[in-house]
């Protein structure tokens, strides 16, 4: 895996650091692996269930994770098929984009720290070929 699928520890520092009251809209850009990737400590490792596509288990995470999104007050805003990359490397193969909301940053923070969305996070760490999450400030978002 080439790309970085987790936050860092500088990128959570900053997360950290930022007003938690303050609404968060996110930007996601979705690159699937053809076949998943589960790892040797995942469940579904050298099972029949690690013999999907990424968007398979992509989709197991998002159930999962989409619970505990709407359980917190967020909601997916808006979710595509990417079409083409206009202005950008000629090599970004996003296929999926996504903006979510949530009422506040330390809503986002709570996510996190979910245990079932910890848990749930194994199918998007095993679809994901390459993953980019922009955090943008929820202020000033309309929908």
């Amino acid at each position: 895996m080439d790309e970085q699928l987790a936050p860092n520890k500088d990128q959570l520092s900053i997360l950290m650091s930022l007003p938690p009251e303050t609404p968060l809209a996110v930007l996601n850009l979705f690159e699937f692996n053809d076949l998943a990737s589960y790892q040797p400590e995942d469940p579904e490792f050298g099972t029949k269930a690690a013999n999907v596509s990424g968007k398979v288990a992509y989709h197991r995470y998002s159930e999962i994770a989409g619970n505990t999104i709407h359980e917190l007050g967020g909601r997916v805003v808006f979710s595509a098929v990417a079409d083409q990359v206009l202005i950008g490397p000629e090599n970004s193969n996003w296929h999926e984009a996504a903006i979510m909301y949530f009422p506040s940053r330390g809503t986002f923070i709570q996510m996190m720290s979910n245990p079932n969305f910890q848990q749930a996070s194994r199918h998007r760490k095993a679809a994901l070929k390459r993953h980019q999450m922009i955090h943008l400030n929820g202020e000033t978002f309309r929908d």
